[in-house]
């Protein structure tokens, strides 16, 4: 995959990241396991990477008032602990059950928002 096409790939992350509040991972994981092949652990590292910036200018992009600063603590918390849990079983995981429960995830998650 070359610049251009990470580029048109992060900016569709982007927008779907600020409108739906996905976080890139559902675009990006993906389309580099697709279109770039590379490994699933590797496509979760990169995706975690473009998180901040995005999270940040979504964030700052709010209208003011609209962000429940007490609440996003709160869960950054959990979230941080979280994610030293989540690398260490990332890491006890082959490839393979990583890319499956990621699809286990995105199938839920779509039914769960079709059915309600």
């Amino acid at each position: 995959m070359d610049a251009i096409s990470l580029v048109l790939v992060g900016l569709f992350a982007g927008v779907v990241s600020v409108v739906l509040g996905v976080g890139g991972g559902i675009v990006v994981v993906p389309a580099l396991l697709w279109l770039k092949g590379v490994d699933v652990k590797a496509a979760v590292a990169t995706s975690l990477a473009m998180i901040v910036p995005t999270a940040i200018v979504g964030v700052l992009r709010k209208p003011p008032g609209l962000v429940d600063w007490r609440a996003a603590a709160i869960l950054a918390v959990g979230a941080v602990a979280g994610a030293f849990a989540g690398e260490w079983v990332s890491g006890a995981l082959p490839s393979i059950w990583v890319k499956r429960a990621f699809a286990a995830l995105l199938v839920f998650v779509a039914v769960r928002l079709v059915t309600e």
